[in-house]
């Protein structure tokens, strides 16, 4: 009887053994989605401001062009882009926490937008 219950007992130990080595990994679904954005400061103009809306997660492609040099900075993750005269400028954005994050061109202080991300 001690036998058959010793045996119960490992093959039981073998089988939830096996089961945490062989089971499947939970799905990951990848919900993240890249969006976007252009921004032209050309002759002096003020561009109207715009919202960014993202998730935890998304990537959002920014692209500047300026007649004059500029630098843009992202206010709440402290992100300065250097934007030369008359050369395209792209950077990504990855939205790694959530929050309201203003931004603007140093100098002149134009806003240019806010990026705003929400949990997922």
């Amino acid at each position: 009887m001690r036998q058959k219950l010793l045996f119960l007992i490992c093959a039981a130990a073998v089988l939830a053994s096996l089961w945490l080595v062989m089971k499947p990994a939970p799905a990951v679904h990848d919900t993240s989605e890249t969006q976007a954005f252009y921004f032209a400061l050309l002759d002096g103009s003020i561009p109207e401001p715009m919202v960014i809306q993202l998730k935890l997660g998304d990537t959002a492609k920014l692209s500047f062009v300026s007649d004059k040099d500029a630098a843009v900075h992202i206010h709440g993750v402290e992100m300065h882009i250097v934007i030369e005269a008359g050369i395209k400028k792209d950077v990504e954005f990855v939205a790694t926490q959530t929050g309201r994050f203003a931004m603007e061109v140093h100098v002149s202080e134009i806003q240019l937008g806010t990026i705003e991300v929400y949990p997922r």
